[in-house]
């Protein structure tokens, strides 16, 4: 893993404040619940996949401050509006930092071509096997979203759902396309 080791470190050690007799870091991750829940919530709006897999990367850009880092969340927000390759490109640029370089296949390559090398946690909601119409950026970036969420401790039933959902919806968008 390139240079996330130090960031990791510096990362997982917050200040010891606390807010109203809860510490910060409580606050946070609960905030970041309240956040995921939000997100899918209001992309439910939308009927069509691509639609709704926008909405989700969108939403997340301003979801979870102080426990998602921002080089994700900066990710999804650009990875909202682009699409096909470039969205995965992106997608996997976003999740770079964060996993070891053996999940990190090419843009535009099934996220079939990667499941060996990096299998789904098995806490997750991940579907097994992947779904062949999955692109490996989208794949990528939730195994990246999983693994920071879950070292913070805010890996719970919000976030596993996001993820099934916005895996979800980027294999219904790779079927349509």
């Amino acid at each position: 893993m390139r240079g996330s080791a130090v960031g990791l470190l510096v990362w997982m050690a917050p200040p010891p404040a606390v807010d109203a007799g809860v510490p910060a870091v409580e606050t946070a991750v609960a905030r970041c619940h309240a956040d995921l829940d939000r997100v899918v919530r209001e992309s439910g709006r939308f009927k069509r996949a691509p639609q709704r897999s926008r909405a989700l990367l969108s939403g997340l850009s301003t979801a979870c401050v102080g426990v998602l880092p921002s080089e994700l969340r900066v990710g999804a927000a650009e990875a909202a509006s682009l699409k096909g390759v470039k969205r995965s490109r992106r997608l996997i640029d976003a999740a770079r930092a964060f996993l070891p370089e053996a999940c990190l296949g090419a843009p535009g390559t099934k996220a079939e071509t990667v499941e060996s090398r990096c299998p789904p946690p098995g806490d997750t909601h991940f579907a097994r096997p992947l779904p062949r119409t999955l692109d490996t950026g989208s794949y990528v970036y939730a195994l990246a979203l999983r693994s920071q969420l879950h070292a913070r401790g805010a890996y719970g039933e919000a976030a596993g759902f996001w993820v099934a959902e916005f895996l979800l919806r980027s294999a219904l968008e790779g079927e349509a396309g």
